[in-house]
């Protein structure tokens, strides 16, 4: 029974679920950070003491390892890399590579998708049904929006009770409404969005940044 706990455990730090900080001090958040050529780094920070069990970080890298060594052998070398993983004042922190965003969605079993509007329109995503807003406050339809091939996408899947900043590579035009969603969405800077999943417990949503 204890293998089976802490083997669920470590599946939740992993998928990025336990993240938070130090007691009385700002928690840090997991990270998503999107590059110009596509590939994708996931920073995850969770406690070592979880409710019923304490986290071993050498019983989580060697899992971690392991499940990065079995992805590759299936989708290729370097589909994905574990890049870091470090303890520190009673976290954890974890850092991922991946080669696509189709490698996070298949290593995580979340949908993450990274193309131009005009790729995620052919690919059945349906836009025209997501409200979205500017930076500067205004609602905008999806059809007024000019240059599809120029206007990048990430569409990312969240689940109740997580937080995620994500990093691009260029400055941020849209993103979903947070009033039309389950999700908080927010701005940091020019070039980051912070989405807060604020559905019921156990649902999934998915949130919407466009950007050039």
């Amino acid at each position: 029974m204890r293998k089976v706990v802490s083997a669920l455990v470590l599946l939740t730090l992993i998928a990025g679920l336990a993240g938070c900080g130090q007691d009385n001090k700002e928690p840090e958040l997991n990270s998503l950070s999107v590059n110009k050529t596509g590939e994708i780094t996931h920073h995850i920070v969770g406690k070592t003491d979880q409710s019923y069990y304490r986290i071993e970080t050498a019983d989580l890298e060697s899992f971690a390892a392991s499940r990065v060594e079995e992805y590759c052998t299936d989708k290729g070398e370097g589909s994905v890399t574990l890049n870091a993983v470090e303890e520190k004042d009673g976290s954890i922190s974890m850092d991922f590579g991946y080669a696509s965003a189709e490698d996070y969605s298949g290593f995580n079993h979340r949908i993450l998708y990274v193309g131009s509007l005009e790729t995620a329109a052919q690919d059945g995503y349906e836009l025209e049904a997501v409200p979205l807003v500017s930076v500067d406050g205004q609602a905008v339809e999806i059809g007024y929006i000019d240059d599809w091939e120029k206007k990048r996408l990430v569409i990312l899947e969240t689940k109740s009770g997580e937080s995620m900043l994500v990093n691009l590579p260029g400055k941020t035009l849209y993103t979903n409404q947070s009033a039309h969603s389950g999700q908080s969405v927010t701005l940091v800077g020019k070039k980051s969005v912070k989405i807060s999943n604020q559905e019921e417990e156990g649902a999934r949503a998915l949130s919407y940044i466009i950007y050039e």
